[in-house]
């Protein structure tokens, strides 16, 4: 047989230690969420409920596609299992290793994981309700926890974790939950804190004294001097000890808590300085340092509800046709459903020598829809054409091959270093690229106050004259926290954004305000002139 030797930090320790019936996690950034507990805990559940079924669930289908199956796949290679040997990925396994089907088989291949014994690991995503229909489930599973939807979790999947209990009924695993996540940052992701309320540490800590005595048990009977009666009281009391535990960790709750400190060894103290370096502090203190760090209420876009503007809409017909697991390459537009076929683009950008970004949106009859932000920095020696050219690479595929340009005040000076504006710069390289271009000038932004006000018109979606906004979660990540990071002060002529994030060389610039400025200039040029007024967007704020 062959061994193979692993080390683990000590988070992950503790986990295997434990293992408790529920188990949650909220962990830094790279401290091994995937490699040390959600693998060891999915092959343990697997290889206990041969003909079982575990969920493995996540807020849209192209997150287990792209971000939790490839890690998750490599991970069951480190620990000895292989592909096509001991699991089939969306595929059945070949007929003539007569592997048994679950209990409660899996009608179509697509949607799940095969493994040796029978056991079927489901693909559930909250974009795609329908895959946790009529399933009934020995465990759950899920990674990046914080941006699930917890009150639509409790009501479509939880209880479908529900199936077996004569067959599995007896151990402590059976309907286990398993969640990780790194550090929430936004009030929703709460719920998972109160999960150390429900843990009780005397037991957690009986329970690792009792398996660390067990392992000294086992560790000895591998011995080749035992005596026989030495080796008969072993056994007998590693039996007593696993009955005990078993019994001890059923309906256990397990709460733990840790930084990307705790894989140093690993990492490299390096690693942990570049971060320092380049992520904003929020996000190093929530990510890296995995301190409670809760976006409060009062920022420029104060009322940005990630729940009602934003959304999922992913093209699943194309992405399936892709593979097995996407791990990053599919960039371009053909995987966004909300994409409106034969329609033009319409786009802003800001401008500045740290950074460009760009925003896309379209308007469809209920909502304007932001599908897309990007942007280029000088770290990567890139400029506004590559921008420009980024964009149109993205959209390639797209059927309307003409785009309104909304810009303001800043696009249109020279100075000693070009003779062209920024807008005439983004114009030639759109054409040069074969779009269509429709260059609307906004002129003068309105004051900060304004736009505070505007938006809060805008986002409570109170007062007919503003069209709703929906943005594309995935697709506009970026614009989303530069959103949400965006401060607000007071100045001479009341609320002003806080735009001192620009000037913050330890704030990587897409983090900054730069991407919200650009969604500023794209409403306010689309809107402006909207409903049968002429009028500037300022002139329909009542103060």
């Amino acid at each position: 047989m062959r061994q193979i030797k692993l080390w683990f930090n000590k988070p992950q320790q503790r986990s295997i230690l434990v293992s408790a019936k529920e188990e949650y996690g909220v962990w830094g950034r790279a401290t091994g969420k995937t490699q040390g507990p959600i693998a060891y805990r999915t092959i343990l559940a697997a290889n206990a409920m041969p003909r079982g079924s575990t969920g493995l669930v996540g807020t849209t289908y192209l997150q287990l596609l792209d971000r939790t199956l490839p890690p998750l796949i490599k991970s069951w290679e480190r620990f000895g299992y292989e592909t096509n040997v001991h699991f089939w990925v969306r595929r059945y396994p070949p007929k003539e290793l007569q592997i048994p089907s679950a209990i409660y088989p899996a009608l179509t291949p697509e949607h799940a994981v095969f493994w040796w014994n029978g056991h079927v690991f489901h693909l559930i995503s909250q974009d795609r309700p329908g895959l946790a229909n009529g399933k009934n489930l020995d465990a759950i599973v899920c990674d990046e926890a914080r941006f699930l939807n917890h009150d639509r979790y409790m009501d479509d999947i939880a209880p479908t974790n529900r199936g077996n209990r004569e067959v599995f009924g007896h151990l402590a695993l059976h309907h286990a939950v398993t969640m990780y996540t790194d550090m929430p940052t936004c009030p929703k992701g709460k719920w998972i804190f109160e999960k150390e309320q429900q843990m009780d540490a005397d037991k957690i800590t009986s329970i690792i004294n009792l398996q660390l005595i067990l392992n000294q048990f086992e560790t000895e009977l591998k011995g080749t001097t035992l005596s026989q009666g030495r080796k008969d009281y072993l056994l007998r009391k590693s039996s007593e000890y696993a009955r005990a535990l078993n019994e001890l960790r059923r309906d256990t709750v397990f709460y733990s808590e840790a930084s990307s400190l705790d894989n140093v060894e690993i990492l490299g103290a390096e690693q942990i300085k570049q971060w320092r370096r380049e992520l904003a502090r929020p996000v190093f203190e929530a990510s890296i340092l995995n301190k409670r760090v809760i976006h409060t209420d009062n920022g420029f876009y104060h009322l940005l509800d990630l729940d009602t503007h934003s959304y999922d809409d992913y093209d699943y017909a194309f992405i399936e046709g892709t593979g097995i697991a996407t791990a990053g390459k599919l960039n371009d537009c053909r995987k966004d459903r909300d994409l409106l076929k034969g329609r033009p683009l319409e786009i802003s950008l800001d401008y500045n020598a740290s950074i460009n970004s760009l925003v896309v949106g379209q308007e469809s009859e209920r909502f304007f829809r932001v599908i897309k932000s990007m942007f280029v920095t000088n770290k990567q020696k890139k400029v506004l054409v590559d921008l420009i050219d980024e964009f149109c690479q993205y959209y390639a595929y797209h059927n309307c091959r003409e785009v309104f340009y909304y810009y303001d005040h800043t696009a249109v000076s020279t100075d000693s270093t070009r003779l062209k504006t920024l807008a005439d710069i983004v114009c030639e390289r759109l054409r040069a690229n074969g779009w269509i271009v429709y260059p609307r000038f906004i002129g003068q932004q309105p004051r900060h106050d304004t736009r505070y006000r505007m938006w809060e018109a805008v986002l409570r979606e109170s007062d007919t004259r503003f069209k709703p906004i929906r943005f594309n979660r995935e697709n506009c990540k970026n614009v989303l926290t530069s959103m949400q990071l965006a401060g607000v002060r007071i100045g001479k002529n009341g609320f002003e954004k806080d735009k001192r994030s620009e000037a913050n060389k330890l704030i990587p610039q897409e983090d900054a305000t730069h991407l919200s400025d650009a969604m500023d200039t794209l409403y306010i040029g689309k809107f402006q002139h909207q409903y049968g007024y002429s009028s500037q967007i300022h002139e329909l704020i009542i103060v």
